[in-house]
């Protein structure tokens, strides 16, 4: 039998990435996002892979939209073996005091309730069926300070704290709950980003670089090769770990 496996944030960068790499994989899919445009085009190339995949629309931020992904992927998949929560937004760089209460309601309504809320969903079917795993995408932002990026960061350790938390609550009852955090990954919204801080000359006293390849960034691949890993059996005796592909930025 096939494996099967629903992505949030599947439009772009690391989300859109995962999503080749279980087509790859051999998983059909159900992704979701709130970018149709991208989403659609991100199911078109996974299906050149030989998976079934489907898109739907979704802003995971609003619970009845997350419950109707996952009853969506709980009607179309007999099982589901894999949820990857990747969703998630930043703000400008900019200090503490600075950030508008409209840039933290957006970054919280993404980052922590869109989280949330697809984490509470997808237990519930996982607890019906009695198995899964489930595997939330934070930051290296998430488990130390950045600079300029206070409610990402904040925003980012509370989707660490919701994945320690599952994977105490449920590990009796066959549900693996584990944490990526990717440090400064080449995608679309790192490119924004850097240019972002070039125009503005924003300079951080620690960047998001790594110890690796003199500081530069690291490549989706490299995050989606991990992803594949915790999707496959060779994980079964992991939960709750929080694994950083960051080239050693958090050291």
């Amino acid at each position: 039998m096939s494996r099967t496996a629903v992505i949030t944030g599947a439009s772009t960068g690391i989300g859109r990435g995962s999503a080749l790499q279980l087509a790859k994989d051999g998983f059909n899919l159900l992704l979701a996002d709130w970018d149709a445009e991208e989403g659609e085009k991100t199911a078109e190339m996974c299906r050149n892979e030989g998976v079934d995949v489907s898109f739907v629309y979704a802003d995971m931020g609003v619970e009845e939209e997350a419950k109707k992904v996952m009853q969506l992927a709980k009607e179309k998949f007999s099982k589901v073996d894999f949820y990857l929560n990747n969703q998630g937004v930043t703000h400008d760089p900019k200090l503490l005091h600075e950030i508008t209460e409209s840039e933290a309601e957006y970054t919280i309504h993404s980052n922590i309730m869109g989280t949330f809320f697809g984490l509470k969903h997808m237990i519930q079917v996982m607890l019906e069926q009695e198995e899964g795993h489930i595997v939330l995408v934070s930051s290296s932002s998430g488990i130390r300070s950045e600079t300029g990026f206070g409610m990402y960061s904040a925003t980012k350790h509370a989707v660490v704290g919701l994945a320690q938390d599952a994977a105490m609550e449920y590990a009796n009852k066959n549900i693996r709950v584990n944490t990526i955090c990717p440090g400064g990954i080449l995608t679309g919204m790192t490119q924004k980003i850097g240019q972002y801080m070039m125009e503005h000359q924003f300079v951080q006293p620690k960047s998001s670089a790594g110890l690796l390849r003199e500081g530069g960034l690291g490549q989706v691949d490299e995050v989606t090769g991990l992803v594949s890993f915790l999707a496959s059996e060779k994980s079964a005796f992991m939960t709750g770990a929080i694994l950083s592909v960051d080239g050693g930025n958090t050291l």
